[in-house]
């Protein structure tokens, strides 16, 4: 079967002037399958624009900061993200979604900056009933890679030591070793630990340190260039990637409407959902009642239009005899 054939075919037969389309439109209105079947399209539109303006308040939501460690379990496999009941609440134990890990910073002049550095298609989540303990092998987001410290900021505001001792190293790493600056790092102590697979824990570390690698490999490229040495280098270097920062999580649910009315962790949004549902099944309904004239269950009304009308007999008074 030429399916291309047959879709040129009803595009010829289709009218080609506005008159005619509207004609057409009208047509194909009364007819009782294609309102039903546009009425079913309608409500797959408005269920996809529901889930995608009012997806719940874990939708899109920023949780964290979190720390990553590698699963203990050989059942959880790469697509999973183990976290606890206090980040996720437990109703949504086996829900899919695209999870996104966020490194959040702040850079040198203050402003909080996010990078997506990895993201989970399709990710089911498994809801912890108590807190994932830390192990040795875990990741808060201080992956300090060896880049010139030039091109990098900290999160700390470190003196510059004095002339009696060795002069500070230029490789970053080497300056947070030096000057302890992990160490005096505090935002970690609150992170909450999730698990994930260890393939997968290595792809967020290397990409955070990739972007780190990105940035300063752009700095250094406009420096090398005379004219964008006032231009671009000064512009990249006010907004300079801190190498110390944060590890968060977004989760974003599907706007398929099996998924919405079956599987979404937002009651109010699955409400919504089925009331649309519901409402259109029962237009749906009403627009197939079989109603039936009058006339066609046995039933006679007048037929007013055909009644005589006669005038009444003017009353007038007898005249007595002479």
């Amino acid at each position: 079967m030429d399916f291309a054939k047959i879709g040129s075919d009803f595009l010829d037969s289709l009218p080609h002037d506005w008159p005619g389309f509207v004609a057409f439109l009208g047509q194909l209105l009364e007819n009782t399958w294609a309102r039903a079947l546009g009425l079913m399209l309608l409500v797959y539109i408005t269920i996809r624009i529901i889930a995608a303006v009012y997806g719940g308040e874990k939708n899109g939501a920023e949780l964290g900061p979190v720390a990553i460690r590698p699963h203990v379990s050989g059942r959880h496999d790469d697509q999973t993200v183990r976290v606890p009941h206090s980040l996720v609440p437990m109703s949504m134990d086996g829900v899919s979604a695209d999870c996104k890990i966020i490194y959040a910073y702040t850079d040198t002049k203050g402003k909080r900056r996010r990078r997506v550095v990895k993201t989970i298609k399709n990710s089911r989540l498994s809801i912890s009933p108590v807190n994932i303990p830390r192990i040795q092998d875990i990741i808060f987001g201080q992956e300090v890679p060896s880049v010139p410290r030039e091109f990098v900021c900290f999160p700390l505001e470190i003196e510059e030591p004095s002339d009696t001792v060795p002069k500070s190293p230029d490789d970053a790493l080497e300056y947070a070793r030096l000057h302890k600056i992990l160490e005096r790092w505090r935002e970690d102590d609150d992170a909450i630990t999730v698990s994930m697979h260890s393939d997968v824990k290595t792809e967020v570390a290397e990409g955070k340190t990739d972007f780190i690698k990105e940035r300063v490999a752009a700095q250094q490229k406009a420096k090398a260039k005379w004219l964008s040495r006032t231009t671009t280098f000064a512009r990249l270097r006010k907004s300079r990637p801190n190498v110390v920062g944060s590890y968060y999580l977004k989760f974003e649910f599907s706007h398929n409407p099996f998924f919405v009315l079956t599987r979404h962790p937002d009651r109010d949004l699955k409400m919504t959902a089925w009331l649309t549902v519901l409402t259109s099944m029962f237009a749906l309904v009403m627009d197939a009642w079989p109603i039936q004239a009058p006339r066609e269950r046995g039933l006679v009304m007048p037929d007013f239009q055909n009644v005589e009308t006669s005038k009444p007999t003017p009353r007038v008074p007898a005249i007595p005899p002479s």
